[in-house]
């Protein structure tokens, strides 16, 4: 007779519990996120000149794995990155491969920029809010990353002359780092903060051997 009881009484407390809102029940975490952020470069030599317009573009697919019935989550994926360094340094390429290092300042230019693109590893710690009436939550989501080079190349234009050089070579083959979302609603503030050189060999390595990448901006998660 007591087992039945004991029972009763759980369920009972755990009614009360729901009827009082102090239960929270997890959502399925947002299994998109896009993330839209401007490109800082930090270390670089004197000569470098970033423009304004230098950009990381992100797309990551996730899967959220809840931790009990808490507030807390693990998201895992994969993702993939370009990042847009615009600014006054230019490669170009010869026709036996060889590179050489341009500095454009002063010359009128329609767009000039190094770029490079990764497949991104991701994991993240996730952690939700109560829902308010509207449905919305405050989230913060604390993540780190680590990807593969899979293309750089160098393009410029200027009013009579575009050309765009593919595989430039001493680009990290590995970015990593961590990064922050936090916001309510889709669209949240994101912050990157890389940890590997930009370059590692090349003929960049002047200009942009000690320097690492950092981004500010917004992230949309669905």
């Amino acid at each position: 007779m007591k087992k039945p009881a004991i029972l009763s009484l759980v369920f009972l407390f755990n009614l009360s519990a729901f009827g009082q809102g102090k239960a929270f029940i997890p959502e399925p975490g947002e299994g998109i996120s896009f993330n839209s952020s401007s490109l800082i470069v930090v270390g670089a030599s004197e000569s470098y000149v970033p423009l304004w317009k230098a950009n990381s573009q992100e797309f990551q697919l996730l899967r959220e794995n809840t931790i009990g019935l808490s507030h807390f989550g693990i998201a895992y994926g994969l993702g993939y990155s370009g990042h847009f360094y615009h600014g006054n340094l230019h490669i170009d390429v010869a026709s036996d491969g060889q590179q050489t290092l341009e500095n454009l300042d002063g010359q009128p230019l329609t767009s000039n920029r190094l770029a490079t693109e990764y497949v991104d590893g991701i994991l993240e710690l996730r952690y939700r809010s109560n829902t308010n009436k509207n449905g919305r939550y405050m989230r913060i989501y604390v993540g780190g990353l680590i990807g593969y080079l899979t293309d750089s190349y160098s393009y410029l234009e200027t009013e009579n002359y575009r050309v765009k050089y593919y595989n430039i070579g001493g680009f990290s083959t590995l970015r990593y780092g961590a990064y922050l979302k936090a916001g309510r609603g889709p669209f949240n503030l994101y912050y990157y903060y890389g940890l590997n050189p930009i370059v590692e060999s090349g003929v960049l390595v002047p200009e942009l051997g000690a320097a690492t990448s950092q981004n500010i901006g917004l992230s949309i998660t669905l």
